[in-house]
């Protein structure tokens, strides 16, 4: 009797622990463009007529130390002819 006991016992908490543990898993799926702030621009077409693949864009930061980068970058590569020397 005594050992029967014990038995129920550890099969209940067995149990309990394995609903435990199904209850605390996350069961939604990853979602791919949501990785990593990643989102994809389905193709489309211009106003020319051509036909623009789609792709992942990566997300831009919002910063203002990332926007001032962003703009010395773009501000670079625009002139970049300007101030050299030309032959």
């Amino acid at each position: 009797m005594k050992n029967s006991v014990r038995w129920q016992r550890l099969l209940l908490s067995v149990f309990g622990a394995i609903v435990l543990l199904l209850a605390a898993c996350d069961v939604k799926p990853i979602d791919d463009n949501r990785k990593g702030g990643m989102t994809y621009v389905k193709p489309s077409i211009d106003s020319r007529g051509r036909y623009r693949k789609g792709h992942v864009r990566k997300s831009v930061s919002l910063k203002s130390s990332a926007y001032k980068s962003q703009a010395r970058s773009r501000y670079y590569y625009q002139t970049r002819g300007k101030y050299r020397r030309k032959k």
